[in-house]
């Protein structure tokens, strides 16, 4: 039986509530730095991922949200003033330090259940080889496994990974562990350290650390908040850490402490779950005036994470498909989605050339009654775009320029 906190909105209401709890319609940041450590602190977190094709997922998430920010800022800035750390949130992310404290409890018992497996392996087919690790970091850190190799710490061949080397896997199961973090990152490549070392101790956590049952009521909290409207079934990916918990009825047991709303938007069976502030975080949306500005949002930005409930709240269906085979693909390889208000009004597959500052419109797509290539509106927020990169002109799939307007 559902509990007190039950909502019923219109697909708009639930629309704009999404965008406000995301950080697509607060506004008000602040340009450059100021604008990576506001947006971060009300992000609590953002994916990562390797890929560099128009900036990374974490550079492109902060630029559909602040102005003046360039790929390879935001992480940087995140490490060197130790704002936040990289574990496992869903997937990999980077997260606000003040969590902590909180994930320490799924560090101690044994973190992700495929890097607890790859430690039984590793202690059985090379001894030695995690101690040996954690004394060079100790020693020697902060170290990336690089490092660890002109060390010779170690080095014995495991092809059962993609790393073929133990080092890296015993790096890894430290990490996972909570007994090392990432101290920082060069040209993407993880440099690691003494947890001790790397997380202020005021984060740590006290005498008194939180139980594994606190963590994961924790984490639902924290997983509803960053989607702002989290499905009750299906998509299966945004609830990664969490799927027991929602088998064993924890999200019912929070309605009822009303520590979460309960959502039922017109038209869509499926209800959600808010935040337990949803009504008041709707009113303070509905204050606010709706920016003029497109967005270019990142394949793996939160609003994007429950890809089914995407395509029944938005009307629009999106699949990342950087790594599928190119015969398969329907659209492109990096594709972004272009927001504009509340509706999703097209998206564009892009690649950007550093050395001939140009970027080049592969494809563009206009959404059913949404905006076209020549539309004003896209043309202007190309531009901004195109001062992200630090480009200098923008090619056209026609083959027409469009060069970098003055500032």
């Amino acid at each position: 039986m559902w509990g007190p906190v039950e909502l019923h909105w219109t697909v708009e209401q639930a629309r704009l509530f999404q965008l406000w709890a995301t950080g697509l319609h607060r506004g008000g940041h602040p340009p450059g730095k100021k604008g990576i450590r506001a947006c971060f602190r009300d992000l609590g977190g953002i994916q990562l991922d390797p890929l560099p094709v128009l900036g990374r997922n974490h550079d492109l998430v902060v630029q559909a949200r602040v102005s003046g920010t360039h790929p390879d800022e935001t992480l940087d800035l995140i490490h060197r003033e130790r704002l936040g750390f990289e574990y496992w949130d869903k997937v990999l992310c980077v997260i606000g330090i003040e969590a902590f404290r909180h994930f320490r409890a799924f560090m101690a018992s044994g973190g992700e259940a495929w890097e607890r497996q790859r430690e039984v392996r590793l202690t059985r087919e090379h001894p030695g080889a995690i101690d040996a690790v954690r004394s060079a970091v100790e020693e020697h850190g902060p170290l990336s496994s690089r490092e660890l190799a002109s060390l010779g710490v170690a080095q014995g061949d495991d092809r059962n990974w993609k790393s073929t080397r133990a080092a890296n896997g015993a790096l890894e199961v430290l990490w996972n562990r909570g007994e090392v973090s990432v101290s920082h990152r060069v040209n993407y490549r993880r440099y690691f350290d003494l947890t001790e070392r790397v997380v202020p101790a005021e984060h740590v956590g006290g005498a008194d650390p939180f139980t594994l049952d606190e963590f994961f009521r924790y984490l639902l909290t924290r997983r509803v908040g960053a989607v702002g409207l989290l499905p009750a079934s299906g998509d299966a990916e945004v609830w990664a850490f969490l799927r027991d918990a929602r088998k064993s009825g924890l999200p019912e047991r929070l309605v009822d402490e009303e520590r979460l709303a309960l959502v039922r938007v017109d038209g869509i069976k499926t209800p959600f779950y808010a935040p337990a502030e949803a009504e008041e975080g709707l009113h303070a949306a509905e204050a606010l005036p709706s920016s003029d500005e497109v967005r270019f949002i990142a394949p793996l930005d939160p609003l994007l994470w429950a890809r089914g409930a995407v395509a029944r709240l938005w009307d629009f269906e999106y699949v990342w498909e950087v790594y599928k085979p190119e015969a398969k693909r329907r659209f492109g390889y990096y594709v972004l989605p272009v927001l504009y208000q509340d509706r999703f009004v097209g998206r564009f597959d892009g690649r950007y050339d550093r050395r001939a500052g140009t970027l080049a419109i592969v494809a563009y797509w206009e959404e059913p009654g949404g905006l076209a290539l020549a539309d004003p509106k896209i043309e202007r927020g190309m531009q901004r775009f195109l001062a992200y990169l630090g480009g200098e002109r923008i090619l056209l799939p026609t083959g027409e320029v469009w060069d970098r307007e003055s500032a």
